[in-house]
């Protein structure tokens, strides 16, 4: 690796596994010291019943960074919870010395259900921790990002179907569609402190979340994969490193002039 984030430090959520885990190792490998948060142990999920990730994934991700010879400090809080977010980004700062980069990442998915079948408690689930969660995020890290000034970024984890809506899933989409907006402001207003702040938007990667959807909607996980693959331009499997690449590059110093963008990374998906 080449080095593009040393001396840097990022806050990731939803690292403890995944697209979260995966952007958080690879930041350590070109020189980052990264804050790894994820529930853990503090809290679950219901309505609708999702698997977290754990405390033992969240460590297996400080390994793998510790390994590579950079800080890693553990986060257990959920995205929901403001005050307990506020003091995890504060603690990070003093930890690491700061925060230069942001990837808000953690999220969930349901089963699929018509708009109007969709129990209301689903609704405020996934609207909580996709939408809500990234905006406590950025509220709880933006302030450490004008203290360290120009060069400092955000990328928001969106999806494909942010860009290009599916039916029977509103609530996802609705959330990741709200978080272009977000971002767009958080660009604007943050333009004039050389801060940006640009999303991504993965199509369908095979990660604990398409188990999740193949678990709650009682499907094979390889019909999704299928089904993901049958909607693209290009065949074959996206892959999380396909999204890291992504998130990577908006974060270093190569896109620099880049700020609300809505970047796809979905194999063509958005434009068949």
């Amino acid at each position: 690796m080449n080095g593009r984030f040393r001396g840097k430090a990022a806050f990731v959520t939803g690292a403890g596994r995944g697209q979260g885990r995966s952007h958080a190792v690879r930041l350590a490998a070109e020189g980052a010291d990264v804050a790894l948060v994820d529930l853990g142990s503090a809290g679950k999920v219901e309505n609708p019943p999702y698997h977290t990730a754990t405390i033992d994934d969240l460590r297996a991700t400080q390994a793998e960074i510790r390994a590579l010879g950079r800080r890693a400090e553990l986060f257990e809080v959920d995205v929901r919870d403001h005050e307990s977010l506020a003091r995890a980004a504060d603690q990070a700062a003093s930890d690491l010395g700061g925060i230069d980069y942001v990837i808000a990442n953690a999220g969930i998915t349901d089963g699929f259900r018509t708009t109007w079948e969709i129990p209301p408690e689903h609704w405020r689930t996934v609207i909580d921790i996709n939408l809500t969660g990234v905006f406590h995020t950025c509220r709880a890290t933006v302030p450490w990002l004008i203290e360290r000034g120009a060069g400092s970024a955000l990328v928001l984890i969106s999806s494909g179907v942010g860009i290009k809506p599916v039916p029977r899933l509103a609530h996802y989409v609705a959330a990741k569609m709200a978080l272009r907006g977000l971002s767009a402001s958080l660009a604007a207003e943050l333009g004039p402190y050389g801060i940006r702040c640009n999303t991504v938007h993965p199509g369908g990667i095979d990660t604990g979340m398409t188990a999740a959807m193949a678990e709650l909607n009682q499907v094979p996980r390889e019909d999704l994969l299928a089904g993901f693959r049958a909607g693209q331009l290009l065949p074959g499997d996206l892959g999380i490193g396909d999204s890291t690449a992504a998130v990577l590059w908006l974060l270093s110093a190569e896109a620099r002039m880049i700020t609300g963008l809505e970047l796809t990374v979905d194999a063509g998906e958005s434009k068949k």
